[in-house]
């Protein structure tokens, strides 16, 4: 799911950077960047998050078909990675993140469905009508093993949240969001800063559901809490700023007005 989730958010990225007038090939270039910088990102994160394991079990850090990604790691190498790119090649940075946010979010629920499916990223245990119970040997049956909830007799696991539907579902229905949002925005990153808030305040919420392994702590939030508050808080500067100021972090539009203008001098 994660390498179908990039065929088509890289197709749709290039699709709606084209009809802002941003060179296919540019486009193309700059989130093919964006997601090798992503995958590193998320690897490296999801490393970083775990790192006591992985010092006792060294050759775990290749075993990538298991899982271990984690979605900001992910969110913040992309960025960087495009933002590196983009700025090289004089295209405008936010006009080009509005591109892609719509695909990262349709991004996000192809690759939650992968975690359903892999069975990672459960929920806690839950008596709700839409709980679902896990197979032997996946990761929420290990667990509640572990911890004594359930024999080795038992063929599935307790009921749990499905959080990786929700997290899903949280991501379709921002997709549906932001491709409308494209049309009324009135500066370029609004609809970017638009996801990262509203994907930030749906991940908050989603966590308090997550009964998978602890992904550490900062006070009472847990790490991905911890990083939601803190892009809440970022997105909601970046949305006020005056869309000048806001051009200034990664370059202005005019950056490949620029170009056309140095082309059409030639």
């Amino acid at each position: 799911m994660l390498v179908l989730s990039c065929l088509i958010g890289t197709y749709l990225s290039v699709t709606l950077a084209e009809k802002e007038g941003i060179p296919a090939q540019k486009s193309l270039n700059a989130a093919l960047f964006a997601i090798l910088s992503a995958i590193f990102g998320a690897w490296f994160y999801y490393l970083a998050q775990h790192y006591r394991f992985f010092v006792s079990h060294p050759l775990e850090m290749f075993a990538m078909w298991k899982g271990g990604f984690a979605s900001y790691g992910g969110f913040i190498g992309g960025t960087l990675g495009a933002a590196l790119y983009l700025r090289r090649a004089r295209i405008a940075f936010w006009k080009f993140a509005d591109c892609c946010a719509p695909s990262i979010a349709l991004g996000v629920f192809l690759t939650r469905i992968g975690c359903f499916m892999n069975g990672c990223c459960f929920g806690k245990i839950s008596q709700l009508p839409w709980a679902v119970r896990f197979p032997r040997g996946s990761p929420a049956y290990v667990l509640q093993l572990v911890n004594g909830q359930i024999s080795a007799r038992e063929a599935l696991s307790l009921s749990v949240h499905p959080t990786q539907i929700y997290h899903a579902l949280h991501g379709l229905i921002l997709f549906l969001i932001l491709i409308r949002l494209r049309k009324y925005k009135t500066a370029d990153g609004q609809v970017f800063w638009g996801f990262a808030l509203f994907y930030s305040i749906g991940r908050f919420m989603i966590e308090f559901y997550r009964g998978d392994v602890v992904r550490g702590f900062v006070g009472v939030l847990s790490l991905p809490q911890f990083f939601s508050v803190i892009l809440i808080v970022i997105s909601c500067y970046f949305l006020y700023r005056s869309p000048r100021q806001r051009k200034s972090l990664f370059g202005s539009s005019q950056g490949y007005q620029l170009q056309e203008r140095e082309r059409s001098v030639r």
